[in-house]
């Protein structure tokens, strides 16, 4: 028999979903469409108030550049939005037990 040695080949950098650019697929597309629509409406409101066109058009171009950043997944597969959900999840989880102590050994 030949000594034939077998390796095992393991890719790097495989992506599950398919992605518009790194680490921005569907997913956070809708998240973002949203954040960016709820913005909006406040940005709308703002401009029946003040009347000022250009700071609102400069909100909403922040307003859609924050949300594509705040959606946009890191290498450890979380974006700023994912964190968010995760610590409010945790504080969501913990439970207060408040214990009271009483005397064992007294008599009834």
């Amino acid at each position: 028999m030949e000594d034939t040695k077998k390796t095992l080949y393991i890719p790097v950098g495989i992506k599950t979903r398919p992605e518009y650019f790194d680490g921005f697929g569907k997913i956070e597309l809708k998240q973002s469409a949203l954040i960016c629509l709820l913005g909006g409406g406040v940005d709308l409101l703002a401009f029946l108030f003040t009347q000022n066109i250009s700071v609102c058009v400069l909100a909403m171009l922040v307003i859609i550049a924050g949300s594509v950043m705040m959606c946009t997944k890191d290498q450890t597969n979380l974006s700023a939005v994912d964190q968010v959900k995760n610590m409010i999840h945790y504080a969501r989880s913990q439970k207060n037990y408040p214990y009271v102590t009483l005397d064992e050994w007294k008599s009834r």
